[in-house]
């Protein structure tokens, strides 16, 4: 347990003595100036105001009764009614003590397991993946990553846009082409020529739209023609996704298209009429809610077409009575907030139990503070981002250590250039934009993935020279400010774990990592690790800790490390 989580025992169990209304919530985090001290707790405002008492007062009782686990100092109040706490010596020695023989670093296990499944990344069929599929597919992967680590079964689901009007157009010009062979290496560029043909055709001549519906409702009929092409488009796209997330180091357990849900639609649809969820209006079939919104969810066209919605409903269906899922994210971009709104609310009247969370995101930024795009001013594609990144790592890596074989130089700029992006990407509040700039994600130097590789790197290496493969498990004493301040950190690592999985918001997690990369580098250079025998054994633990919370955290973000820069 860390030593915050110890703390919130004894405050939370005095706040239920004396105060059982109040809510069961987290009283205690760590204060920002620790000349105040290392954690603190507004508890005795929240009391005072429920109970029109002073809360300078509340706050001197606090800290004169709740009994502090063994070895804190005694608490003190401070402003309005804070309540400020400090761990001694020999309780941060005890706790110290305990995280080396620890196989789970302080990562507490949560005590209710759900079975979540998180849809993430969902590029469509037949089109690049630019660069806003990387936020999806990111912070999807870290979620199921932070949320696997504290004892939840996830399920990866990669729900693909392999269905609906778009292929109509595509099917429209690639037959008028002659059906000529999809290309491997070209697959992409080809197939997105043929959609951009078959949409300004659709929408310049009514003729061409009746034609590319035609093809449509051939498609959806079963037309073994059309199945075979639309088969190849999914093939062709499928190879494109997989080379990206392999570079990614993502990986899904199902991948599943919304045709998986076609046969589906009809009785949804049916469904929600019967239990009068829907109503049909000028031929559709809509859900209203007029405190979501004046415009209704549409769920069918008066043409008989079903859209996003009703395939979200159905897929939803699948994953709670096949997938048996105590919890349903959707991680996704800001834009498709009102959709979930009213996907949530009709699936609520339609009676799923299921929790359904969207997590979503900002968009990314160029310099100019605009959506971020190429340089002819089209959307970037997500493999050119990641072959620049490769490329700058490279030339950065070459200045820095010439001596690297080219194989050697590939595998570290690969790794370097992916580990930059994804660090880049996690490290705002999900839920801002960000500007998007090459050389401060690459940099050695500030809150960047080569700055929390690097640590890394320099602790492996001080084992190396002490003739270990491994961290050492001696007793740690700690003998100057910055091993005391190091070891704190290092306590809280269960702590910014589990606040990244709860608010998911893995930018805990990267500033955490930040601030114990940074305080390692002060360690390092303030206390000598081999040259002092009597601590020698005791700084190669702590080495050795701060390495394998670093690696640990990292891959938490989905990012690998190396054992040597």
């Amino acid at each position: 347990m860390s030593l915050r989580a110890e703390l919130e025992q004894c405050v939370s169990a005095w706040a239920a003595q004396h105060f059982p209304d109040l809510p069961a919530e987290p009283w205690v985090r760590p204060c920002t100036d620790e000349r105040h001290g290392h954690f603190q707790t507004h508890l005795a405002m929240v009391a005072a105001k429920a109970t029109r008492q002073n809360p300078r007062e509340m706050a001197e009782r606090l800290a004169r009764e709740c009994e502090l686990p063994k070895g804190w100092e005694k608490a003190t109040v401070a402003g309005a009614g804070f309540v400020n706490f400090r761990v001694g010596p020999e309780a941060l020695g005890q706790a110290i003590d305990a995280l080396r023989q620890d196989p789970n670093l302080g990562i507490i296990p949560v005590k209710r397991p759900e079975t979540i499944v998180i849809d993430f990344s969902s590029p469509n069929i037949a089109k690049a993946m630019h660069v806003g599929h990387i936020r999806s597919t990111v912070l999807g992967d870290s979620l199921a990553r932070l949320l696997r680590r504290l004892g939840h079964q996830i399920t990866r689901i990669n729900h693909l846009g392999d269905w609906g009007t778009q292929f109509g157009k595509l099917l429209l010009a690639y037959r008028a082409a002659g059906r000529p062979p999809i290309e491997p290496d070209h697959a992409i560029d080809q197939l997105e020529e043929f959609y951009k043909k078959g949409h300004q055709e659709a929408e310049s001549d009514p003729a061409k739209m009746a034609q590319a519906r035609a093809e449509l409702a051939a498609l959806q009929d079963g037309d073994p023609e059309r199945l075979k092409d639309w088969r190849l488009f999914c093939e062709r796209s499928a190879e494109h996704f997989r080379r990206i997330y392999e570079r990614l180091g993502i990986r899904f357990d199902s991948i599943r298209g919304e045709s998986a849900y076609h046969e589906d639609l009809p009785r949804v649809v049916q469904t929600l009429l019967d239990r009068k969820i829907a109503e049909t209006s000028q031929g559709a079939v809509v859900v209203r809610n007029p405190s979501i919104a004046e415009e209704p969810y549409l769920i069918r066209k008066s043409d008989g077409a079903f859209l996003y919605a009703t395939t979200d409903l159905a897929a939803i269906q699948y994953r709670t009575e096949e997938l048996k899922a105590d919890r349903i994210i959707y991680v996704t971009d800001a834009r498709q907030q009102l959709h979930f709104r009213w996907l949530f609310d009709t699936s609520k009247r339609w009676g799923v139990k299921t929790e359904l969370e969207h997590v979503w995101f900002g968009t990314i930024l160029g310099p100019d503070r605009k959506p971020l795009k190429s340089r002819d001013g089209t959307p970037l594609k997500l493999v050119d981002l990641l072959n620049e990144a490769h490329e700058r790592a490279a030339a950065i890596l070459t200045s820095k250590r010439p001596d690297l074989t080219p194989e050697d130089l590939g595998a570290k700029a690969e790794l370097l250039g992916i580990a930059s992006l994804k660090y880049a990407d996690q490290l705002p509040n999900r839920n801002l934009d960000y500007v998007f700039t090459w050389e401060k994600l690459l940099a050695f130097d500030g809150n960047t993935a080569p700055y929390i590789l690097n640590a890394y790197v320099r602790t492996r290496s001080i084992l190396r020279k002490a003739g270990l493969n491994q961290r050492p498990s001696a007793p740690v004493k700690i003998a100057q400010p910055e091993e005391e301040v190091l070891a704190r950190l290092l306590l809280r690592f269960g702590d910014a774990v589990e606040l990244a999985a709860a608010d998911r918001k893995p930018h805990h997690l990267c500033g955490y990592l930040y601030d114990l990369a940074g305080q390692y580098h002060r360690f390092f250079e303030a206390c000598p690790v081999l040259q002092l025998p009597a601590l020698r054994d005791s700084r190669l633990t702590l080495v050795g800790l701060t390495g394998d919370v670093l690696r640990e955290g990292l891959s938490l973000l989905g990012i690998p490390t190396l054992e040597e820069m």
